[in-house]
């Protein structure tokens, strides 16, 4: 077997080359016009000097372009580096610099912002849009305007690295993550065989492609088992995009799950809250639906029951992160599906739970989750002391902290990193924040450890009400004492009108310590 994702894809192609790959819009992409395309734009690449090595960012927001740039340059053998759309121009600098770009995929919205870049960074760099290029730019358009050429062979080391991505956690600069041809290929294959992924499914994407959980569960899982891959368009104004809370988007997102007939929704958080909320003027036909999976963050039980009393589909964990894509996924039967468990670890994939020492602990016994998968990096690029740190007898300690049930499934229960150590003593946040989203006026909570000058670490708490003015400070307090040892009770609560969280709706706990 070649361990390549694009070898996968254009097997797809041969046996299914009329079947529809993408649907975007009032676009219908069949895997043919996909492979076409992918081939054009290759040469385009290479024609502007992308070579074996090369990195090639793709600053473009969810759209077919991302994908058939995605193709194009690990034919290429060249390395994908996915960036945030939303990112600013600061933030894209790292990013660029860091990876050494050759060139920038773009569009005419972040244009000026690569242009901007391109002149204050000392190692230039091409940037392509794929809608209106200015003089300054390669138009992507130009790909499709010259010859064929000569097909790629594609001959390209499993071995070799097929992209860059950056995984920050909760705390810490941003760390890239270099994951080979192999390991992608590895990822596929355990996913697809756990979850019987098929091209009969319809893969619905509504998370960000730049992402791991976008990537592999909606990009790679579509494309290399022949599936349709739906993705949800933007909004514009005016031809230029505009960001949307999500919840105005529900109506259109219910459309598509019944006009498309779609199957397998991977989805956040706060995406399935939304979804359960939603006002419409009908209630929602989702009969097609046989999967729902959250990723990304923690799922609250809330959330998992609202979805539930909804829609009577309960949602599924996915466990992953980005060091090795998709890890585990809660696969029980209906009847014992439950919201903590992140299920069973995906086909060729050995989690263990161990100890400070490394040693394996037994059932219900909380320690550090650590992952030995043929989907998982080598280690982070130029950061040597940090991969000795943890990457240890072959295996990934990933920091989270879990336990295994007396049937194998995993259960995710924290960080070990965010464990708050106060006057000596261990607490963790996620014992705190269940207590407080327990009371009938939180909306939201984060507790995280705040270091007193002269004092230590102490348990602060960021509530979000549920109406101004809803609880107090003193409330918060007294209803801690109730249920709480008092070195767990917060010495600090601080009140806000939101929590700030990432694009997947992942906690930024550094930004509330």
């Amino acid at each position: 077997m070649n361990q390549n994702v694009v070898n996968l894809f254009e097997s797809i192609v041969r046996r299914s080359p009329e079947k529809t790959a993408i649907v975007f819009g009032e676009r219908r992409i069949s895997y043919r016009q996909l492979a076409e395309d992918v081939e054009q734009v290759a040469n385009g690449f290479a024609s502007m000097g992308i070579k074996h090595g090369d990195c090639v960012a793709l600053f473009v927001p969810n759209s077919p372009e991302f994908v058939v740039c995605f193709y194009a340059l690990t034919k290429l053998g060249a390395v994908v580096l996915p960036i945030n759309h939303l990112f600013q121009e600061k933030e894209v600098s790292h990013y660029i610099q860091d990876s050494g770009v050759k060139c920038v995929v773009t569009d005419s919205y972040r244009q000026t912002l690569c242009q901007s870049l391109a002149e204050k960074i000392d190692k230039p760099f091409d940037i392509v849009c794929i809608d209106e290029a200015s003089n300054t730019c390669v138009a992507y358009s130009s790909f499709f305007e010259k010859e064929a050429g000569q097909e790629n062979s594609n001959s390209v080391d499993p071995n070799a690295t097929a992209i860059f991505m950056y995984s920050s956690g909760s705390t810490g600069r941003p760390k890239c993550v270099p994951r080979t041809h192999a390991q992608l290929r590895a990822e596929v294959d355990a996913l697809g065989s756990s979850m019987g992924i098929s091209a009969d499914d319809n893969i619905l994407c509504l998370v960000p492609l730049y992402h791991a959980h976008g990537l592999g569960n909606c990009l790679l899982a579509a494309t290399c088992n022949g599936a349709t891959l739906v993705i949800l368009e933007p909004v514009t104004e005016n031809s230029v995009p505009i960001e949307t809370p999500f919840m105005f988007r529900c109506a259109r997102v219910f459309e598509l799950i019944d006009i498309e007939k779609i199957s397998i929704l991977p989805a956040v958080p706060y995406i399935l809250k939304a979804m359960s909320a939603a006002v419409l003027s009908n209630e929602p036909n989702i009969s097609s639906l046989k999967l729902c999976f959250s990723a990304g963050n923690f799922l609250e039980q809330s959330v998992f029951d609202a979805f539930f009393a909804r829609f009577k589909l309960p949602v599924r964990q996915l466990y992953g992160c980005t060091e090795a894509g998709a890890l585990s996924i809660n696969m029980d039967g209906p009847e014992r599906a439950t919201w903590d468990s992140v299920g069973k670890p995906l086909h060729g994939i050995f989690i263990h739970v161990v100890d400070d020492d490394m040693q394996p602990l037994g059932v219900d016994e909380v320690g550090e989750i650590v992952i030995d998968s043929p989907t998982l990096t080598n280690g982070y690029s130029n950061m040597p002391e940090l991969n000795e740190e943890v990457f240890k007898q072959g295996v990934y300690l990933t920091g989270d902290l879990g336990r295994f049930d007396l049937d194998g499934r995993l259960y995710v229960t924290g960080r070990k990193k965010m464990l708050i150590d106060t006057g000596g003593r261990k607490v963790d946040p996620v014992e705190i924040e269940d207590v407080l989203m327990k009371h009938p006026a939180i909306n939201e909570v984060v507790v995280v450890g705040s270091n007193i000058e002269n004092v230590g670490e102490i348990v602060k708490a960021v509530i979000v009400a549920k109406t101004p003015n809803a609880i107090s400070e003193k409330d918060v307090m007294s209803y801690c004492m109730e249920h709480l040892t008092d070195y767990k009770v917060p010495k600090v609560v601080e009140f806000r009108e939101s929590i700030p969280k990432s694009p997947l709706g992942k906690v930024l706990r550094k930004a509330l310590i």
